[in-house]
């Protein structure tokens, strides 16, 4: 199955793209731009060349098999006509969009989409540079050397456990640093009870996360 269909192959959408290819995300690019395209296409990713708000080339894309929809271009419009596309007539789980004027913001989240503006993304980079230079500068690296999970707890074997008693199930080298229970976020100690729909945040080196997401999610 195809996770994740990004629509625009510029810089953006090309290095988030890298990113998710580094930790085995199945990746498809939808750029109308020829030359963009192939710039893509030669860094190894699958390309769909074409307009990303016509329905009938998302379609082909892959479209109705997508787990996650990404609109990465420089407009907007472009990307709200993506979004809205992907939401009502796809049915995509997720949807994510760039959105470059933080006054658009209102009309994406309106769609219930989730967005990431330009500006303060930019903003935030820098303070946390300032702030909390070794996490930032890790946070960077990720999918290198290092990687964050979150997803829901699924499996019935760990349901019911307290963290203490997943001291065999959680590989060396990964922690559960965030647990998301009904809206309200808590960092859990060892008699911390995990329950099925939890969302957990896992922390560790790339490999031993991927083996404790299989643990905790065998349905993803």
């Amino acid at each position: 199955m195809m996770r994740v269909l990004i629509v625009g192959g510029g810089k953006v959408g090309r290095d988030l793209a890298t990113r998710l290819d580094a930790r085995g995300e199945n990746v498809v690019i939808i750029e109308k731009d020829e030359s963009i395209a192939e710039t893509n296409r030669d860094a190894g990713f699958t390309i769909h060349i074409g307009d990303g708000t016509d329905s009938d080339v998302l379609r082909t894309a892959g479209a109705e098999n997508a787990l996650r929809v990404v609109a990465t271009t420089g407009n907007d419009s472009v990307n709200l006509l993506v979004a809205q596309l992907a939401a009502t007539t796809f049915n995509i789980k997720q949807v994510i969009s760039r959105v470059n004027h933080p006054k658009n913001t209102d009309a994406f989240e309106e769609l219930d989409v989730k967005t990431i503006s330009s500006t303060n993304a930019i903003s935030w980079a820098i303070d946390n540079q300032i702030e909390r230079p070794a996490l930032w500068n890790w946070m960077t690296e990720l999918g290198q050397s290092g990687d964050v999970q979150e997803f829901e707890v699924t499996a019935e074997a760990v349901a019911g456990r307290t963290i203490a008693d997943l001291a065999t199930v959680i590989p060396e080298g990964c922690l559960i640093a965030l647990v998301s229970r009904d809206g309200e976020n808590m960092v859990p100690d060892g008699d911390f009870e995990l329950q099925q729909g939890d969302r957990i945040t896992l922390v560790g080196q790339n490999e031993v996360v991927q083996d404790a997401l299989a643990r905790f999610h065998p349905d993803d």
